[in-house]
């Protein structure tokens, strides 16, 4: 079993300022924001406590979130900490999950 500790979940989300408002009433903080022009995405992670969330939109002219939004499917990803990626991708490989996307720099698993 790995032991990797659990770091923020993704929300792909059409306009990140109307979910920030919701998220906001619900005690939500802002952290910190970025734009990824590589994977095509602009994000806000926010927190509350202890809990992290991450709210992602398209940047003008990406489609990376479409298949998400298009499906009415909110949740993107679960991301964990490593301080070891190529051991603990070995390890998740070996029991039983699949590699399903390498692009923009980051991994899936299904």
């Amino acid at each position: 079993m790995l032991n990797l500790p659990f770091h923020h979940i993704g929300f792909a989300s059409k306009n990140i300022e109307n979910e920030l408002r919701i998220f906001a009433n619900l005690g939500f903080d802002i952290e910190s924001s970025f734009v990824d022009s590589t994977q095509g995405v602009r994000g806000i992670f926010i927190t509350k406590g202890d809990f992290r969330l991450e709210l992602l939109e398209n940047l003008p002219s990406s489609h990376t979130l479409d298949n998400y939004l298009n499906g009415n499917i909110k949740m993107y990803h679960i991301a964990f900490i490593s301080q070891d990626i190529k051991k603990d991708l070995d390890s998740i490989l070996s029991i039983d999950f699949n590699h399903i996307n390498g692009g923009g720099g980051g991994n899936a698993y299904s």
